[in-house]
């Protein structure tokens, strides 16, 4: 298979009604790769992660500053070798770093190292109040100094100290920032109300592999500091389970049937379940998944919440299933408010969806007409190729580059499947 490399400007096209069948392959999961590789660089050692989702845009650009940073990392094919090197050789990084929400992963890794470093305010997905002041609550709980200013967060370590933490509400990044910081420090840190999702957990393996010494389960994680990291371990990126529910869905709104080798419902119960109230049968055979949506779609009331709920990133992808079911169905999400920017794309399918406050209702198994729509964020555009894989006509998305922040090579993925897609 040829992967092409996807340029901000193109657009993706979909000619609707098209069932999909066949087999897919999962990327590394990207929410587990980006902490993962920082992590990797505490150590004074190569660590090497195997299935890195390498052509995804946050991933190449978390490399790219990290790299400029001082530290040294290695990449052949989905193989990527990190190790500190000369982290961090400039106390301010660069510019890039305000692309992608995961650059604020950098404050911990340079608490750890008792330095100091300028980063600018993070970007990703423009969801509504995406606070970091969590990320700077545990850097400063643990004795590190963090400055808000014009040109972003300063902050300055003269070596970390053991804390008891707990956080207003459980963030991944938030959780992931503390265990990356009090990896190498004085004394235990015990964060109560963490996130302890299933990429946090692998994290948690990945840093005791390392030479730390982390537990983490039940939303309580914590550590016991390390004089340093040795590293030089082998470890590979789980794959990646929202790539799984999002073709999971595709197989649901255009009737087909598809299988996802060497992949299991383990960290996707309550998404199964769901899908299961949609009229979407999943189930396991041997090391693969399977999914039919063949049958009658039903409407059906969602709500997310942090692990094991369902998280806020599928909420848009589980509203383009509900426009298959004849009835009304509701999703509330009780996180991001902002994430419904994806209803007003929707409706230019002439779709019958509204939302206020954090609910989205849907009056679904009415025929969507293909339009042009515009890619709000990563799981909005990818609603809006769900949305055009079963509705009339042709269907064009621009904005792909937050598409391609998620997603490795859909296009190719969803063509192999029998999608009539292109990339233009």
């Amino acid at each position: 298979m040829t992967i092409i490399k996807v340029d901000e400007d193109k657009k993706i096209a979909v000619k609707g009604g098209k069932a999909l069948f066949g087999e897919v392959h999962l990327s590394g999961a990207k929410n587990a790769a980006l902490p993962m590789i920082v992590a990797a660089c505490l150590g004074m050692n190569f660590t090497i992660l195997k299935n890195v989702p390498i052509n995804l845009r946050d991933v190449k650009i978390l490399i790219d500053i990290l790299s400029e940073l001082g530290a040294e990392i290695i990449i052949d094919g989905t193989t990527v070798s990190c190790r500190r090197g000369n982290f961090p050789n400039q106390k301010v990084a660069p510019k890039r770093a305000s692309e992608i929400r995961y650059s604020l992963l950098l404050l911990g890794l340079t608490a750890a190292f008792s330095e100091e470093i300028e980063l600018p305010l993070p970007g990703g997905c423009k969801i509504g109040d995406r606070k970091y002041d969590l990320h700077i609550l545990g850097m400063e709980k643990l004795g590190a100094k963090v400055e808000e200013n014009d040109q972003g967060l300063f902050l300055s370590s003269q070596g970390l100290i053991g804390n008891d933490i707990e956080f207003y509400l459980p963030t991944t990044s938030g959780t992931e920032n503390v265990m990356i910081a009090a990896a190498i420090s004085q004394g235990r840190t015990t964060l109560l109300n963490a996130n302890t999702r299933p990429e946090v957990i692998q994290l948690a393996e990945l840093l005791n592999a390392m030479g730390a010494k982390v537990t983490c389960s039940n939303r309580v994680v914590t550590v016991e500091g390390q004089a340093s990291i040795p590293g030089g371990i082998e470890v590979a990126v789980m794959p990646g389970w929202d790539e799984a529910v999002t073709y999971a869905v595709a197989a649901g709104v255009t009737g087909g049937e598809i299988s996802i080798p060497n992949f299991n419902t383990s960290f996707i119960k309550e998404d199964v379940r769901y899908l299961s109230l949609a009229g979407v049968q999943v189930f396991e055979w041997g090391s693969s998944l399977y999914v039919s949506g063949k049958g009658q779609k039903k409407p059906f009331d969602l709500f997310t919440a942090p692990y094991p709920g369902i998280n806020s990133d599928m909420q848009p992808i589980f509203a383009t299933l509900a426009l298959t079911a004849k009835g009304t169905s509701t999703i509330a999400d009780l996180r991001f408010t902002d994430r419904f920017q994806y209803v007003e794309e929707l409706k230019k399918f002439n779709a019958d969806i509204s939302a206020f406050g954090n609910t989205a209702i849907i009056n679904g198994g009415k025929q969507l007409q293909g339009a042009e729509v515009r890619a709000t964020d990563l799981r909005g555009g990818a609603a809006c190729i769900l949305a055009g894989l079963f509705a009339e006509g042709e269907t064009v998305i621009t904005n792909i580059s937050q598409i391609n922040r998620g997603y490795e090579n859909i296009h190719e993925k969803l063509g192999n499947l029998g999608a009539n897609i292109l990339l233009n």
